[in-house]
């Protein structure tokens, strides 16, 4: 990874909010519920948006998995225990997953709620692994994806800081690179192929170590762009238009398009939304490839 793999992290950043080609449920989660989770005078307004994001799409394990964190944080334990014990016995939901930076992890473990949380665990955990027995392996390969790609991203910096490579070697290792970010996101690839489903908690189980960081790598690897969207764009297709997914994974691929070849598929960036700074010169919208593909799936996503 290089200045452009840091390029379209920074393009994803400035793009991260915009509601441009959305549907409500999008809107709801990317511009009403993620960007204000973590501020404690709006922890109610969110709890309150996502029931009645539940009504119509059913129970959201990632939305509940990431605010049981603030949950805690703010005191609100009766509905930390419970939300935590659905996801436990619904979702598989498991300890070792945890990082420990948790704000509830020490609670849970060695603190007040230890004790409660164990005799919960052990029942609840029983109940999941009795119903989803052949899912274990899977889960896990999913949840190490994360961890893999991490090493990957490490390691990379830690050559290119340290070694004087020349512009024949630093192509080499760029290719090597985008390889192994390729070759981790394959077991992704074998578990969506073999259930016929993206997995997510919907279809599957919650996978508590995201997966979205090393699908992006795979996008800013130029040489990787294509191959992983040939794999994976028709399972994207069919999670989002179930409502297992949202949007980003298609505006992702929009952005990274742009950042390689100055163009984009799905019409989710605006020009005069992208920082003067990374605009090319004399441009005056942002390109879109086939403009017959990009109505027809604006009408299938229902795409405002």
């Amino acid at each position: 990874m290089n200045r452009k793999a840091t390029f379209g992290l920074i393009l994803i950043i400035f793009f991260a909010y915009l509601s441009y080609g959305q549907t409500e449920r999008d809107i709801i989660i990317n511009d009403s519920i993620y960007p204000i989770i973590h501020e404690s005078e709006n922890y109610q307004n969110v709890k309150n948006k996502i029931f009645e994001l539940e009504k119509i799409y059913g129970y959201e394990a990632e939305l509940k998995y990431s605010l049981i964190n603030y949950s805690y944080q703010y005191n609100d334990i009766e509905f930390f225990k419970t939300e935590l014990t659905k996801l436990v016995k619904n979702y598989g939901f498991q300890l070792i997953y945890l990082n420990g930076r948790e704000s509830y992890y020490k609670s849970i473990t060695k603190g007040e709620l230890a004790e409660w949380f164990k005799e919960m665990y052990l029942k609840n955990h029983f109940f999941w692994l009795k119903n989803n027995f052949d899912k274990q392996i899977d889960l896990k390969k999913l949840n190490d994806i994360k961890e893999k790609d991490q090493l990957i991203n490490k390691y990379t910096r830690q050559i290119w800081n340290e070694l004087e490579l020349d512009s024949t070697q630093k192509a080499k290792q760029n290719n090597l690179i985008s390889d192994f970010y390729f070759t981790n996101i394959a077991e992704l690839y074998e578990i969506t192929k073999k259930n016929s489903n993206y997995p997510n908690s919907k279809n599957f189980a919650l996978v508590q170590n995201n997966l979205y960081v090393a699908e992006i790598h795979n996008l800013q690897a130029k040489s990787n762009f294509k191959r992983y969207w040939t794999l994976f764009y028709s399972y994207f297709k069919k999670a989002y238009l179930n409502n297992e997914i949202t949007y980003a994974i298609f505006k992702s691929y929009d952005q990274m398009s742009f950042v390689h070849f100055g163009n984009q598929r799905f019409g989710l960036l605006e020009i005069n939304k992208i920082p003067e700074i990374y605009k090319k010169e004399n441009l005056t919208e942002v390109p879109i490839v086939d403009l017959e593909f990009y109505w027809k799936i604006k009408n299938e996503f229902n795409w405002k």
